[in-house]
């Protein structure tokens, strides 16, 4: 009789265990799947920004490492610009601004400054001369791998030929007397000081035109309309203060007709009234580079570089 009981006591103890330890209704596990799904896109998404964010600051300290030392360079050569040789004291005197008399040879040579490159004379601390400097965006190009076009910008600096043989020069060094009627001369083998690729403003063409987002064009640069040079001048003899100076560029070379040509001074009842020297009138420039950093939106590093005084680059054989 006992032993009935106790069984019977077990089997209703089971019974109600096995009540009790029913599980979960396939409701309760879409529910459950559902918020766990929703728990690791939030866990994603956060990690994903949070990677995207590390991986934009660490392209913005490339970029600024970068283009903080090129910067630098680019101003103190241009702040240094000075006249590579005396003004022409003869008719047969021959540079590239004019063989006419008394007409200054300006920093910049005409016919070079334009908006996306430009060759000027910078007193670098050589006594043979100030060196050649020229600031140049290459020709766009797209690597295999990459979604826009880019280009490689570039300083380079060419020394000024001495006595002494150096390798590229074949005439006579500068020029040390302020009425000399000879000419500078410098090296054809130059020393690139600034390089900077991923450019994507400027618009230098490339050779035949490309297609780019189904269009034929030959300025294929993501921000081609800005230039890199913008030129403000000041005439010396009536003080007219003009912004962006130049005229328009060439469509294929960049280079401002504006600057094309050095003249001597206009004459009214014995008084100069003009420079006719634009080259020789640029008091600052505007500099602007937009750089493609993979990882980081577009870098830009723009400043203005002035003239240190209206006098500061004219040729003396102290400077040059």
């Amino acid at each position: 009789m006992r032993a009935k009981t106790l069984h019977r006591r077990l089997m209703d103890t089971w019974r109600s265990r096995a009540e009790r330890d029913e599980g979960f209704t396939l409701v309760e596990l879409l529910v459950a799947f559902i918020c766990l799904i929703i728990l690791i896109t939030i866990a994603g998404t956060a990690l994903t920004t949070y990677m995207n964010a590390g991986n934009s600051v660490i392209s913005t300290y490339t970029a600024s490492d970068q283009l903080l030392p090129s910067s630098l360079t680019i101003q103190r050569l241009i702040r240094s610009e000075v006249e590579p040789a005396p003004t022409a004291a003869s008719s047969t005197y021959t540079t590239t601004c004019s063989s006419a008399i008394n007409v200054p040879c300006p920093a910049f040579l005409t016919g070079s400054v334009g908006t996306f490159s430009n060759a000027f004379y910078a007193n670098v601390g050589d006594s043979n001369g100030p060196a050649k400097i020229v600031m140049a965006e290459g020709t766009p190009t797209r690597c295999s791998n990459c979604k826009f076009y880019s280009s490689l910008f570039t300083v380079t600096e060419y020394p000024a030929c001495g006595a002494v043989a150096k390798t590229g020069c074949t005439t006579a060094p500068c020029p040390f007397a302020m009425n000399s009627s000879l000419l500078c001369s410098w090296s054809g083998n130059g020393t690139v000081l600034v390089d900077v690729p991923n450019v994507v403003n400027g618009a230098s063409p490339v050779s035949s035109p490309v297609l780019v987002n189904g269009t034929l064009t030959s300025t294929p640069l993501a921000d081609a309309s800005k230039p890199i040079f913008t030129y403000n001048t000041l005439d010396p003899y009536s003080f007219d203060y003009v912004p962006g100076d130049g005229g328009t560029p060439s469509a294929t070379t960049g280079i401002l007709p504006g600057f094309n040509t050095c003249a001597a001074p206009t004459m009214v009842s014995g008084s100069p009234t003009d420079s006719n020297c634009s080259p020789d009138d640029i008091q600052s420039i505007d500099f602007d580079l937009e750089v493609q950093v993979q990882g980081s939106p577009i870098q830009e590093n723009a400043f203005t570089i002035y003239r240190l005084s209206s006098s500061s680059y004219s040729y003396s054989p102290v400077v040059g």
